[in-house]
């Protein structure tokens, strides 16, 4: 591909190049492009991505149909993008011109430096600025994405929360409440926020709160059949023992 320019699945699928974004094509070509992404530096046999494109039935012409997919893509990023082996197409690219590979790399080295609270934040925020929506965009329930899409979705939690934790360590307790009061309404059953939000609301001097959100998440958990964890259990002690924070 031209130097800068990069795929972008973590959202609607499109191309960034020099001069801005630029759309792909329409529903199939996409769904090529993006089978092409999830096998990155696998070959992709030309009947699985007919498979793909046509779940169902797919028509006669379906192999030059996808050949003439493969060429339109190869002139937008670049003939050797797209590598032809035996009667398979392989993905040619490095980790810096996929979003979705960028994202991981940069999720790895935020978790390396997990003891450097500051390096740990940048690289956190540099992997979720990557970030425009759905995976996939409108192919994200799609049967042969939606695993992926899920999986990249729970990588995007991980380096939030992991991204609090620096907060926390770098003494911004009071800046991620309100973002983890959000994030806990949105996934309600997910522990690791919740506690976040407690340690953070004690770090912030709000106790009290602190306590009542403990037993808000047992309330929440005992709803559906769960209990709070041992770790739960520890951070409440703390809380109040007031030696958390």
């Amino acid at each position: 591909m031209q130097r800068g320019n990069m795929i972008r699945v973590l959202g609607p699928i499109d191309l960034l190049t020099a001069s801005g974004p630029q759309t792909v094509g329409g529903r199939r070509i996409r769904a090529v492009l993006a089978t092409l992404v999830v096998s990155a530096g696998r070959a992709v046999p030309i009947d699985s991505l007919i498979e793909v494109v046509w779940p169902r039935r797919a028509p006669r012409s379906a192999v030059n149909t996808v050949q003439s997919h493969i060429s339109r893509l190869r002139r937008l990023m670049g003939a050797e993008t797209i590598r032809t082996v035996d009667h398979a197409y392989l993905l040619h690219v490095a980790p810096a011109e996929v979003d979705a590979l960028r994202f991981e790399d940069l999720l790895g080295s935020a978790m390396a430096h997990r003891d450097d609270p500051a390096q740990c934040r940048l690289e956190c925020n540099a992997a979720l600025d990557l970030w425009r929506g759905l995976p996939f965009g409108d192919l994200a329930d799609d049967e042969p994405f939606r695993l992926e899409a899920l999986r990249l979705d729970e990588l995007r939690l991980a380096t939030m929360e992991l991204r609090i934790e620096a907060d926390l360590a770098l003494g911004h307790a009071d800046l991620v409440v309100g973002a983890l009061e959000s994030a806990v309404e949105e996934h309600p059953y997910r522990e690791r926020l919740w506690l976040l939000l407690i340690e953070a609301m004690a770090a912030d001097g709000r106790r009290v709160e602190a306590l009542r959100t403990c037993g808000r998440l047992r309330r929440i958990l005992g709803d559906v059949g769960l209990e709070g964890t041992e770790a739960l259990r520890a951070l409440e002690d703390r809380v109040a023992a007031g030696t958390c924070g």
